[in-house]
């Protein structure tokens, strides 16, 4: 096969557990993809010796391969949750344990969508989850952002080992109706389809209260106006982001690790950006903000606030108890005819 280019409408990504034989049952097509990319470094590291200028040896490492994937949140389950198919727990931690394969399919040009098997494959085994980004904007659609980083990575022109005709098929499927072209599940299931700043629940969701304008409602924060069925406070942007760090572990007599390890305690960073209507009103004393005097956060300027975001086709991204502000930065209004915005951290 050779195309005169390759677009978004010939090319397919497909996930799969790394442990088990790979069938139709558990090969997963993700759908709503946006972009694909596949970075492959081969590490180097070079040897001297006295007496000359030129290079001993070039010793070649193990290979990184890096691969970055960025969907739409559309109502079909999410690369986090393709990319770790095993997990017998919903946790972060358990999640970052398992392993996946990747395979990206390329189809001829001329077709309207893909299907059969894919002249050309690129396959990637033992992938593991490294970042996550999950970003609402008011302009745009929700996104997932997720990179997998692995060492193994092969082409394939004659026997593709995850885009075959059975996981093609799903691509150019209605996920509910069995026929037609492909469209998001939550639209089909109505809930929304590809998700938009009007699909994120805010009657349903748990914001900070060092956001000025949320209201508290046993002890957390509530940023919906129930009375007038609006929002308490004008959110432009909220981005939801981890990275995993992972770490090779290695031994002797083998040259690919054995492992590559998350470096926990990872940090997961909430950036909510905010129409200024008044200030951030959130002080700083050196000696801590004299209103936890006697309670548990005497000495702080902050106290810990529990996240949790809730959208219309059912994703809930639950940040747990144990948030606190980091920064605050306030900015924009300019000459130029901005507004001013705040951002919470």
């Amino acid at each position: 096969m050779a195309n005169n280019r390759i677009f978004y409408a010939c090319q397919a990504v497909a996930i799969a557990p790394c442990f088990t034989a790979h069938s139709d049952g558990n090969t997963a097509v993700v759908h709503g993809v946006q972009s694909v990319g596949i970075t492959t470094n081969f590490n180097l590291e070079q040897a001297f010796e006295l007496g000359q200028i030129q290079i001993y040896e070039n010793i070649e490492g193990t290979p990184d391969v890096e691969v970055t994937l960025e969907k739409v949140i559309d109502g079909y389950p999410l690369i986090y949750h393709l990319a770790s198919p095993e997990a017998t727990a919903p946790t972060l931690v358990n999640r970052s344990t398992q392993r996946c394969c990747v395979a990206l399919g390329v189809y001829p040009e001329e077709k309207d969508s893909v299907s059969g098997v894919a002249p050309v494959e690129v396959y990637m085994s033992g992938m593991y989850l490294s970042s996550l980004t999950y970003t609402f904007p008011t302009d745009g659609n929700c996104t997932e952002a997720v990179t997998l980083v692995g060492n193994n990575k092969e082409w394939n022109t004659s026997s593709p080992k995850l885009m075959t005709t059975a996981t093609a098929q799903e691509i150019p499927t209605n996920g509910a109706t069995g026929a037609g072209e492909d469209e998001p599940l939550a639209y089909t299931n109505g809930d929304g389809g590809v998700q938009r700043r009007e699909d994120v629940i805010i009657a349903s969701a748990i914001l900070p209260q060092s956001i000025y304008g949320v209201a508290a409602n046993d002890n957390v924060g509530n940023g919906w106006d129930a009375v007038n069925e609006k929002p308490l406070v004008h959110i432009q942007s909220l981005t939801i982001s981890t990275d995993l760090g992972r770490e090779d572990i290695n031994e002797l007599g083998r040259k690919t690790p054995y492992y590559r390890s998350p470096n926990f305690p990872t940090e997961v960073t909430a950036e909510f950006e905010v129409i200024a209507i008044s200030g951030d009103f959130i002080s700083a004393y050196e000696n801590g903000d004299p209103a936890n005097v006697g309670t548990s956060e005497e000495g702080n300027n902050t106290s810990e606030e529990t996240i949790k975001i809730v959208l219309r086709e059912g994703s809930v991204f639950d940040l747990g108890t144990k948030n606190r502000l980091s920064s605050v930065t306030y900015g924009g209004g300019d000459a130029g005819g901005g507004n001013a915005t705040i951002t919470y951290s």
